[in-house]
């Protein structure tokens, strides 16, 4: 639930970059239209409510420091899930939905969502590491960074890839996959566990 929740927050602002760079006309036109807020909202609460139930039980069952670490957890999953939202406010208060930000805008919000991003890998494992929860005994920061699998870091290796070829071509083919590949990496995690279940760090010899 979780990763699905990741991965329809980025859809949608994957679109958002793309009726940017659209054009004045037809990508703005839409853009301001209900019908498309009415998608965007309703999406919006479909991975809100994934995202709280991925969290909900398993905050509950917590104790201890494991509390505390599941309730950031679900903190930066909400606030990073409902960042259309967020966007939709600020360009309504910026105006931006009648006059365009400029491009160095764009680059801004990739930035700050680059920044989250890392305080969202970041915090619960500092904590993890400060706290040492039972289900965390032998935990170093170097166990809990490590990707479970060569394929766990697909998307930023492709993230990367298209960055690199945009830079060559001079073209901004890389704005409107940007926030899928972060969103997806994100949900990286997640669909492990989803599917392989929990994997704790190797006990020390």
């Amino acid at each position: 639930m979780g990763g699905l929740a990741l991965i329809i927050a980025g859809a949608i602002l994957t679109s958002m970059l793309r009726l940017y760079l659209a054009g004045e006309y037809s990508g703005q036109g839409i853009v301001r239209a209900r019908w498309w807020w009415e998608i965007v909202l309703n999406l919006q609460i479909l991975s809100g409510a994934l995202m709280w139930f991925c969290y909900v039980e398993r905050l509950a069952d917590a104790t201890g420091p494991m509390k505390k670490i599941m309730c950031l957890r679900m903190a930066f999953g909400l606030i990073v899930v409902l960042l259309p939202i967020w966007l939709a406010i600020l360009s309504a208060y910026m105006d931006w939905f009648v006059v365009r930000p400029p491009i160095v805008v764009i680059d801004l919000m990739l930035c700050g969502m680059l920044v989250f991003w890392a305080l969202s890998v970041f915090l619960p494992r500092i904590l993890i590491l400060k706290t040492k929860p039972t289900q965390y005994p032998n935990a170093t920061f170097f166990s809990l960074m490590k990707p479970r699998a060569w394929y766990s870091l697909i998307p930023m290796y492709v993230l990367v890839g298209i960055w690199v070829a945009a830079m060559i071509n001079e073209s901004a083919i890389h704005y409107l996959y940007a926030p899928l590949m972060l969103y997806f990496q994100a949900a990286v995690p997640y669909l492990e566990r989803g599917f392989f279940g929990r994997k704790l760090p190797k006990t020390s010899s």
